[in-house]
């Protein structure tokens, strides 16, 4: 059994989110709903602490991971909890632990108090984030179709999008690359495969 409960002064806990479909994220199974959270060792930083997390209750690691918000002990104790977000296309988690599932967020109501507010909160900075940040693309494949796109837009922002006018507003995004390659979907024609630009300048040479 995996016990990631913290019980220094200072501890790291993570909202690991993927999509199935819907929106979902790591829960830890048991009496009492937790997500993965571990104690800051000696000479750690946060966010190996907060990566470490995750490979002990879960045995994942290389998942794109963001500090979230610093709660000073209201919500579970005289510790402080960071609190981070991770995200990952559900094909490349590969969980090598026993006793995580996955859970809808409309149901973080069965969380423990602390944790369910990372994941609301969490949950919050995603759909927030959606405008500005390219942060959709980290559920999906490094190469996929405007419909993929599209529908991880629709689940974590909770409504529908026209299909035209998020298309003319995405290729025109800095964000987005054509691969000049193509997906056949079904008995539709095949769909144009996308890229994330990379954010890096091109080296001088």
């Amino acid at each position: 059994m995996n016990d990631t409960k913290p019980s220094g002064p200072i501890a790291a806990a993570v909202a690991l989110f993927t999509i199935r479909e819907r929106l979902e994220f790591l829960r830890l199974e048991g009496e009492h709903g937790r997500i993965p959270s571990v104690p800051l060792e000696e000479g750690e930083t946060l966010e190996a602490c907060a990566r470490r997390a995750l490979w002990e209750a879960a045995g994942i690691e290389d998942v794109f991971l963001e500090q979230l918000y610093t709660f000073d002990g209201r919500l579970g104790g005289p510790r402080v909890v960071v609190a981070y977000y991770a995200l990952a296309p559900h094909d490349r988690l590969r969980i090598r632990r026993s006793g995580v599932g996955w859970m809808d967020p409309t149901r973080a109501s069965t969380l423990v108090e602390e944790h369910r507010t990372i994941v609301e909160r969490a949950c919050e900075r995603l759909a927030g984030k959606l405008e500005y940040a390219p942060i959709a693309y980290q559920f999906l494949a490094d190469r996929f179709t405007l419909g993929e796109l599209q529908s991880v837009y629709e689940i974590i922002g909770r409504q529908t999008l026209d299909k035209r006018n998020f298309r003319r507003r995405i290729r025109a995004s800095w964000d987005l690359v054509e691969t000049h390659d193509a997906r056949r979907e079904g008995p539709h024609r095949p769909a144009r495969l996308y890229r994330l630009r990379d954010a890096r300048p091109p080296l001088e040479g």
